[in-house]
């Protein structure tokens, strides 16, 4: 589906919903006819977001989610249909994730924390951060040696299958994983 109708769809959807609701189901805010939502340790505004994440916040307002964290992890690949999405979700998220913190794992520790997030016990570094209210993500790393090149993972609190299609899924932890090379290099 291309991008303006996914837009549309989902702009419609949400303004068939009371703002009041959305923003204590969400953790978002609603002021001046605009939705602001905790996009890693900032405040977005809906209206100045750019496409991508744009639909990405407009499903996550308008979907039907857990607001408990389940603080079970599960692998991309435990969201059904994610095998379909699987190797989307590793050339989007995974790769980059790799690519750029493998190297040097301690930096992503350091950008998670600088996010909001806090380290976890997972690889050679990891970090846990909400990059959305409801939406803790585990971004995982592993160094790498001679033999074998930097890897990576990200884990969902299984709760993010109720949010978001495994499609979302791997846009979502794409454009995190961008958001936090965005930030390391600043």
């Amino acid at each position: 589906m291309p991008y303006d109708a996914a837009l549309t769809i989902a702009q419609q959807r949400l303004s068939q919903l009371s703002a009041d609701t959305v923003c204590d189901k969400c953790g978002a805010r609603y002021e001046n006819g605009d939705y602001f939502i905790p996009w890693f340790n900032r405040e977005t505004a809906l209206s100045g977001a750019d496409i991508t994440l744009k639909i990405l916040l407009l499903h996550y307002l308008t979907a039907d989610g857990s607001i408990n964290e389940t603080k079970k992890l599960i692998a991309y690949r435990e969201i059904a249909p994610a095998l379909f999405y699987e190797p989307n979700f590793y050339k989007r998220a995974v790769l980059p994730l790799a690519g750029f913190f493998g190297k040097q794992p301690q930096r992503l520790i350091e950008t998670g924390a600088a996010l909001g997030g806090k380290a976890a016990d997972m690889g050679d570094a990891s970090v846990t951060i909400n990059v959305l209210p409801r939406i803790p993500l585990t971004f995982i790393v592993w160094e790498g040696c001679e033999e074998f090149p930097p890897d990576g993972n990200i884990l969902f609190d299984k709760n993010a299958k109720t949010w978001f299609t495994a499609e979302d899924l791997a846009v979502l932890a794409g454009a995190a994983v961008h958001e936090m090379i965005a930030a390391c290099g600043k």
